[in-house]
């Protein structure tokens, strides 16, 4: 009676397992990839959702990305410090500036009640309110209250007590259902490639003239601008290669936007780099649909 495999049968097996893992493993992992895609794009459309809310509170007014003030307003910081959190420590030496800073996602907080939501599925290095991964510049500790999302800066604006612009209105956005507010990044806001030998792009007040705002659609997807190197501000050079990369990666090629009418959707990431290049105009970034100034 025989008892057991010969050495040609279990290789048999052994080689059909391999060609069958070979087969299976890339569905797999693209199968996880398209879950936290939709994942994301719930997470962002729940984003659109709380800033509805934020509006109809706030007398349709946007929300600044950033207020700033003279004395600690964080209020992360803040709660830490009330419960004598050995965290606030760290933002005591490694975060001055981010003490005296409130973000857009702690204002919008009180709609959201959930901080996970600003962790993005695609984003390893994901964290919110307080800094856990990656690196940061001194004084700057946890800066930006999270690193999944980056908002249009075309739209919207930072405040502080000597500010001399105000936040814009919802109602003067011309086109609520093509405007972006907020798109898949690694920094609390960000904006597309400029426009080629040309000057700046100024919108709705806004010129991007200083050394690191053009670089600042390296902020995009995955890719992490390191600001004490930016390298090629232009999206075409050679140098650029492993940025779009980065880019890319966070959802297979595409990135999901919140858009000012609180909608979500999918968009192609290279466009979105190149959408104020291509037609300043019409372009996803301008919330004034006007020509830049």
């Amino acid at each position: 009676m025989r008892k057991a495999f010969t050495l040609i049968e279990l290789l048999v097996v052994i080689a059909i397992i391999a060609i069958l893992a070979a087969i299976l493993f890339p569905v797999f992992a693209q199968a996880k990839a398209a879950a936290k895609k939709t994942q994301g794009l719930a997470q962002s459309k729940q984003i659109g959702t709380a800033l509805q809310m934020y509006l109809n509170d706030n007398d349709d007014i946007l929300p600044p990305y950033r207020f700033t003030a003279n004395t600690p307003i964080n209020p992360y910081y803040l709660k830490l410090k009330a419960a004598n959190d050995p965290k606030a420590a760290r933002y005591d030496t490694d975060g001055a500036s981010t003490k005296n800073a409130y973000f857009i996602n702690q204002m919008l907080d009180p709609y959201v009640k959930n901080d996970q939501i600003w962790i993005s599925p695609g984003n390893s290095k994901g964290w919110v309110n307080f800094q856990d991964k990656g690196t940061w510049d001194a004084g700057f500790f946890s800066y930006g209250g999270q690193n999944s999302y980056g908002v249009n800066n075309y739209l919207l604006t930072a405040i502080s007590p000597t500010s001399t612009t105000a936040p814009m209105s919802a109602s003067s956005v011309a086109e609520v259902s093509n405007t972006l507010l907020m798109v898949d990044a690694t920094y609390y806001n960000t904006l597309p490639a400029q426009r080629k030998g040309m000057a700046f792009c100024k919108i709705n007040g806004y010129a991007p003239t200083g050394a690191s705002y053009p670089h600042y659609w390296k902020h995009l997807g995955n890719n992490e601008l390191n600001f004490n190197s930016l390298g090629n501000a232009d999206p075409d050079d050679a140098s650029n290669v492993s940025v779009f990369k980065n880019i890319e990666s966070r959802f297979s090629g595409v990135l999901n936007v919140v858009k000012v009418d609180s909608s979500a959707k999918a968009l192609q990431a290279r466009k979105l780099v190149y959408d104020l290049r291509n037609d300043p105009v019409t372009s996803i970034w301008n919330p004034l649909k006007t020509a830049c100034e």
